[in-house]
């Protein structure tokens, strides 16, 4: 758990990052973030609309290649902002049953961009485009795609040319392989296949996994560099005011309660009756995540968890439930 605001930058651990030697967490530990990546994918989008090089409100035939927007039902009715607040309505690729497949047979060997679109290809839409909310990892590939095709340069490449050398960071890495990620000191991760409460070592897996996971989840970091990036973020020192605007304007499902999602951002209220708190979590097979900025005391939170929660079973609550508390205890600082 590391926590950045005015009063400066704290960071504390629990448990270990091996259990089998326990092997002791460490403050600069690196990990994978998983979906937190979307945050940094949708900042880069709106650093090229600041640009004026990208029109939110156009459709995505606009800025793909037609063999890549050809895979899509309905391409010319869904625009670039659909896809960064998830109401496209297309079918999520890491739900797909082939995906599932894959996984729980040959890990180690994880689907490349071409056959990820494929798993989408000819699947009709969830609903009318704009019309609701359905999270879906997808939107977030897309959208890599279009930076790719736009920029001319690999997302990595754009990524670090436009994010993480202006800002520093040094301690923030895209598409590490299995073999960089263990050299580096990167953690164990643990998941409970069977739902019985008996965790098992999942490292390669969730490595394997985090390597593919391109723009909707294939950035790894230390809890300095994400925090540092955030409160970059919220501050201002990233993006224009009304791209800042933009990115938290909230869309509602018909279905919710409460708003879902702005723009690579997650909406959340711990505090009742309080400014709402803004993030996003993270999930791999083996591993959950977490960044919380709380406006109402100016903190930046990540919490960071080697226990997955994908899987049914005890370990679902348990993860849950502490992610939960320690946001519910950040939002109530004064």
């Amino acid at each position: 758990v590391a926590v950045r605001n005015a009063q400066g930058f704290f960071i504390a651990s629990g448990g270990y990052a091996g259990t089998e030697q326990q092997r002791a967490w460490e403050p600069c530990t690196p990990s994978l973030l998983f979906s937190i990546t979307k945050t940094y994918t949708a900042v880069l989008v709106m650093k090229y609309r600041d640009k004026g090089l990208i029109d939110l409100n156009k459709p995505i035939t606009t800025y793909l290649d037609a063999a890549v927007a050809s895979q899509v039902q309905r391409a010319g009715d869904i625009t670039v902002r659909m896809l960064l607040n998830h109401s496209a309505g297309i079918a999520n690729i890491t739900e797909q049953p082939e995906f599932l497949a894959m996984q729980f047979n040959d890990p180690f060997h994880q689907p490349s961009v071409a056959q990820l679109l494929q798993l989408i290809q000819g699947k009709p839409l969830l609903f009318e485009p704009g019309t609701d909310f359905s999270y879906s990892n997808t939107n977030y590939l897309l959208l890599q795609l279009i930076l790719e095709k736009l920029v001319r340069k690999s997302y990595g490449k754009i990524l670090e040319t436009a994010l993480l050398k202006p800002l520093k960071l040094q301690q923030t890495w895209y598409n590490l392989s299995e073999k960089r990620a263990i050299q580096m000191g990167f953690p164990d991760y643990y998941f409970d296949r069977q739902g019985n409460g008996q965790l098992e070592n999942g490292t390669r897996w969730n490595l394997a996994l985090g390597e593919a996971s391109g723009g909707y989840g294939g950035i790894s970091s230390t809890p300095q560099d994400v925090t540092a990036f955030y409160e970059a973020l919220v501050t201002g020192r990233i993006l224009s005011e009304e791209s800042w605007k933009e990115m938290t304007t909230w869309f509602k499902g018909k279905e919710s309660t409460q708003p879902d999602y702005g723009l690579g951002m997650e909406y959340f209220q711990y505090l009742p009756g309080s400014t709402p708190q803004m993030g996003h979590e993270g999930d791999g097979i083996a591993c959950t995540t977490m960044i919380l900025y709380i406006p109402g005391n100016q903190t930046v939170l990540y919490i960071n968890c080697t226990v997955g929660r994908k899987l049914g079973g005890p370990f679902l609550a348990k993860t849950i439930d502490l992610k939960n508390e320690i946001s519910r205890y950040a939002a109530r600082w004064r």
